[in-house]
């Protein structure tokens, strides 16, 4: 036989390599996952194809992919550019092709291809990779389909090709897209819908931060590992807006990178150019020694044995047993304890996605330590405890902080701190006498908890329980894997992997990656005492406990039944609640008992049309109950579902007052003969809005505003945002797109500066970057022209009063008005917006005034694009309203009487300077406590935040970070324990 050449493509998860004939014939290939050792992968695979080609000669070789460089100086290969290779590949088999969509194990890349008129060679004319950021990549899709247990070869597909109602799922960020879904889930949302939805988050996340408005031209080739999956193939024909079916995937789809390399590594040697094949002796030499990087980081230590409490069969004590149930992202626990909260049974079971058929299963399976015993009270926890509450008939549902806290004083009642780390979430929970004092959770992202510790172990092909702990303590150098984000750590790992570092090590370092990441951005600063319990599924972990007790100096407990903690409290809760409710006698419970296997359920997603919302949701119907509704931003389902009086009509909604402020009775003006001028409802919308109405309406212009923030403005901004901004300024783009189906005439795009004027003591008052310059964005990458719009551009300074006359008239040409109407319109401009500040002050010192001393105002904190939108903030308001409290806009507050000068003399942004002042007098208003509103990417917010802690100090708030995904249920936690935790700061 002559020699046969071989292309290698060593990728992040995948070690692909084809053997060619000299003819460029496929002789042989193979596709195999490394799970966490390419380099022993890729020497099987090459053994394998050799020895079933009987052991040919070999001539050229070529290796690419993420990890070919390395591999390649080893063997003597040429080293190919991945999209060298793909241009080849394509070349080659697929001509015709303008455009390629590849999307591997961690990468995606989109090319653009022009076919050479002269020598009919197929060129790269332009391209696009993802960064550092692994989001929407084939390992995410991998770790889904392994948390719900599902083939990703087989049921993925088939069962997201059968949805009807793709749910909406944030594709930016893997980590805000897996919150989305347990978010869905727990709402009992079909599985097939949050697969589809998945899909299409997959595909529009790749048009929008892979492409970045760069056309798709047909013919269009999908390629790489994930292009085998037909429902990710059917949402790129969804999102790209293509005929069914026009899509190329080609028959060699994994191996394309590999055949590019072995074509290139073929002409080169052709040309007497090729790097001189040595043989994969050094490379086998190289797995065999696995030589050791130095480390930066100490040995793990064994720390002592946690105390897990086994089945946990004590006697019981009395007639009555209380269960207690936590449904969470990963698992679902469920506890029985006794009249004393002594442990009777337990169960700790995997959700898999389907939380009501875990719960059912995990009764059946407690019902026998009853041993003759009555239930007397049920609590419910978890991010899916509302469904899961009502389902079972639950006395008690209550956020996971809570019940996390009362089952950590239930074990040691002096305890002062508690770290808690399950499946998806981390908390941190500050104790004094016994009361919750502060809190904080991971924000959307899941880095640093269980889910992604059993990703990669499954990735290092370890498990978890068994062999995670003996490998990290047996580590002589821990790799260092960052605490940044999770896909950045699995990069980082990957990394290691591919430079042949130890699994011991790497292990380690996973250990010491998730106590840094938990430290640094879930505790964050915050106080950590003397007595330290850490809870949770992860608390299992003996070697995370080591790295914890390492990092921190100090001796950390974990208690016994840690993995249940969260239902034991639920249980306890309900124990309590029960003995209050009875006034000393036993209350009855609605537990609806064990036999819930019997009961049937169904679920399905509808999308309410009744406001601009456009809410989905979920309608669950138990057997013989009327329906229960989830998902919905209003009472409109939920109460009249559940034949609940609402709480919100007890609270005054102070942001429809300032809203009704803002838009003075505005409609949307029907189609006349006067220009239509479209202003976007975002961003500076939400203070400068009369400005501009007053200012065009008396240039005889009626003023169009785009409709609501709502899930359809959401993903056309996902869809055509070119940049990664806060998901305010992302927002803008899909406001646009819905303006230009209202049928207007002009696009109103100012470039706003700076405020009208300074805060007391400071000398700038400047907006963020991005509010003057995401007109130019807009402009830049919106047709406008073509929708026959014509854009109104200006740049404003609205601390120069006489120049934003001045500079207002440059619009007068393009609305063919003269200068001097310019200057009087714009006088009327003043003038509303002035009325709009003096009618909010004159409301915020009305309701400041009608606040009783014992009474408590929550002020939303942040700016108003990011505290006045519901659409942004998943109606945060409205949800503060149906937990009791009072919502406060902060432009109620008298900011103008602060002056913060002192303390941050050269505070540039006015939103800073308004934030720092709020902070001032919600610290000295004992009626006052803050929820501090900021989105993810933003940048004054980067130190803002800081500012803020420091000027508050001592007296607690709740920070949320809010962006384009949808799971609210993170939302609610956070503010029913923030609520909660008040209630224990003041008692203490």
């Amino acid at each position: 036989m002559s020699k046969v050449h071989l292309g290698i493509d060593v990728g992040s998860t995948t070690v692909k390599v084809v053997a060619l004939g000299h003819d460029r014939t496929i002789l042989a290939r193979s596709y195999d996952r490394a799970r966490g050792r390419p380099w022993p992968t890729l020497l099987v695979a090459v053994r394998s194809i050799l020895a079933r080609l009987e052991n040919p000669a070999i001539g050229a070789v070529g290796v690419t992919g993420s990890g070919g460089a390395s591999v390649g100086a080893l063997i003597g290969a040429s080293h190919v550019n991945e999209l060298i290779a793909q241009a080849r590949a394509v070349w080659t088999y697929h001509p015709e092709a303008r455009t390629v969509i590849e999307i591997g194990g961690q990468d995606s890349k989109l090319l653009a291809l022009e076919r050479d008129p002269g020598s009919g060679e197929v060129r790269l004319m332009d391209f696009a990779m993802n960064a550092v950021c692994a989001a929407g990549t084939g390992a995410f899709l991998d770790q889904q389909a392994e948390r719900l247990g599902l083939s990703i070869e087989k049921e993925f597909a088939r069962l997201a090709l059968a949805s009807v109602e793709p749910a909406r799922i944030a594709g930016r960020c893997t980590v805000f897209a897996k919150s989305d879904m347990i978010h869905l889930q727990q709402q009992g949302t079909p599985l097939e819908d949050i697969l589809a939805g998945l899909c299409l988050a997959l595909a529009r996340n790749f048009k929008a931060v892979i492409g970045k408005g760069k056309p798709f031209t047909p013919p269009i080739l999908f390629q790489g590992g994930v292009a085998h999956n037909a429902a990710v193939v059917r949402a790129f024909e969804t999102v790209l807006e293509v005929e069914p079916g026009s899509i190329i995937v080609p028959v060699h789809h994994c191996h394309m990178p590999a055949l590019g390399a072995a074509m290139t590594a073929m002409a080169e040697q052709d040309d007497g150019q090729a790097r001189p094949f040595r043989g994969f002796e050094a490379l086998e030499q190289a797995v065999a020694a696995e030589s050791v990087e130095p480390s930066t980081l100490p040995r793990l230590q064994p720390v002592r044995a946690a105390s897990r409490g086994g089945n946990g069969r004590r006697p019981r004590r009395g007639p009555g047993a209380y269960i207690g149930i936590d449904v969470g992202s990963i698992s679902t626990c469920i506890a029985l304890i006794d009249e004393t909260d002594h442990m009777l049974a337990w169960r700790y079971l995997m959700t898999a996605g389907r939380p009501l058929e875990a719960v059912r299963r995990g009764l059946l399976d407690v019902e026998a330590g009853l041993d003759g015993a009555e239930v007397w009270g049920v609590g419910v926890t978890g991010s899916g405890r509302y469904l899961t509450g009502d389902f079972v008939g639950a006395d008690v549902v209550r956020n996971e902080i809570t019940a996390q806290a009362r089952a950590a004083v239930a074990v040691d009642p002096d305890a002062d701190t508690l770290f808690e780390i399950g499946g998806q979430d981390s908390k941190y929970v500050r104790l004094y006498r016994r009361a919750v004092v502060d809190f904080a959770m991971n924000h959307a992202c899941a880095a640093g908890t269980g889910s992604f510790l059993e990703e990669q172990a499954e990735r290092l092909r370890i498990r978890v329980e068994n062999d995670f702990s003996t490998l990290a303590f047996a580590a002589q150098g821990p790799a260092s894997l960052g605490e940044r984000c999770t896909v950045f750590m699995e990069s980082d790992l990957v990394h290691h992997q591919q430079q042949g570092r130890k699994v011991e090590d790497l292990t380690a370092g996973l250990a010491y990656s998730i106590a840094q990441n938990y430290l640094n951005r879930v505790v964050d600063g915050r106080t950590i005492g003397d007595r330290v319990l850490f809870q949770g599924g992860v608390a299992s972990n003996a070697a995370v406990v080591a790295a914890f007790e390492e990092l921190l100096g100090r001796p950390v407990t974990v208690p016994p039944h840690h993995r249940v903690s969260g239902a034991i409290g639920a249980a306890i809760l309900a124990r309590e609640a029960q003995q209050r409710r009875g006034n000393g006698r036993r209350a009855p419970t609605r537990f609806r008992g064990f036999g819930l296997t019997q009961r049937r359920y169904e679920s399905t997603t509808v999308e309410c049309r009744a406001c601009p919302n456009l809410c989905q949701v979920n309608r669950v119907v138990i057997e013989d109950e009327p329906p229960v509704f989830y998902g919905a931003r209003c009472d409109k389902f939920e109460e009249a579902g559940r034949k609940r009086a609402s709480t919100t009509r007890d609270v005054p909604d102070l942001f429809a007052q300032r809203r009704e402020l803002l838009l003075d009775g505005y409609e949307e003006p029907v189609q006349g003969t006067r220009p239509r001028v479209g202003i976007a409802s975002a961003m500076l919308f939400h203070e400068l809005f009369p400005f501009w109405r007053a200012f065009f309406e008396a240039l005889d212009c009626d003023v169009v505003l785009s409709d609501a923030a709502n899930p359809h403005i959401v993903r056309a901004a996902q869809e055509t945002a070119v940049a990664e901004t806060c998901f305010p300024v992302k927002l803008v783009f899909g406001h646009v797109a819905n303006l230009l189906d209202k049928d207007i005439d002009y696009m109103f795009l100012p470039s706003v500066i700076n405020r009208e004027n300074n805060a007391p003591g400071q000398s700038h008052n400047q907006y963020c970057p991005f509010i003057p310059a995401i007109s130019y964005l807009v402009a830049a990458h919106t047709d406008l022209a073509a929708a026959g719009v014509t854009p109104l551009h200006v740049a404003l300074e609205l601390s120069w009063i006489g120049g934003r006359r001045t500079q207002l008239r440059r619009l007068a040409p393009l609305l063919g008005v003269s200068s001097s109407r310019i200057v009087r319109a714009a006088a009327a401009g003043e003038a509303a917006q002035t009325r709009f500040y003096r009618s909010v002050r004159r409301l915020g010192r009305e309701t400041l005034d009608r606040l009783d001393p014992d009474q408590r105002a929550v002020v939303l904190v942040g700016r108003p694009y990011n505290t006045h939108d519901p659409g942004a903030t998943l109606d945060l308001p409205y949800k503060l309203r149906r937990l009791g409290a009072l919502p406060m806009p902060m432009d109620f507050l008298p900011l103008e009487s602060v002056d913060v000068s002192g303390r941050y003399p050269n505070m540039y942004w006015r939103s800073g300077q308004d934030i720092l002042a709020a902070a001032e007098i919600i610290r000295d208003d004992p009626r006052l406590r803050a929820v501090y509103v900021t989105n993810f990417s933003c940048g004054p917010d980067s130190f803002l935040t800081g500012f803020f802690r420091r000027v508050m100090g001592q007296k607690p708030f709740l920070e949320l970070e809010i962006d384009d995904h949808t799971a609210d249920a993170g939302v609610m936690t956070r503010c029913e324990a923030f609520l909660e935790s008040l209630e224990g700061t003041e008692a203490s």
